[in-house]
């Protein structure tokens, strides 16, 4: 028994490998380019919003700026 097993322990190595290949072509890797576009999409959006934020950080500097400006004289 021992034998066989040897024997058909390359073929069967080949099987498993090949079913492994086949999963991850037809199913990981498709929802790999999915998930890819979607972290694209969510990392657009949080530099959108930094740079929102930025802005408004700007804008109340100015304020701040202009009113020690003008508190100064």
């Amino acid at each position: 028994m021992a034998v066989t097993v040897h024997a058909l322990l390359p073929y069967i190595n080949f099987l498993v490998a090949s079913s492994a290949l086949a999963f991850q072509i037809t199913v990981l890797y498709p929802s790999h380019q999915v998930l890819k576009q979607e972290q694209a999409a969510l990392l657009r959006t949080y530099h959108e919003l930094k740079i929102q934020r930025f802005a408004e950080l700007e804008r109340r500097m100015d304020g701040l700026e202009r009113r020690m400006q003008t508190g100064a004289r």
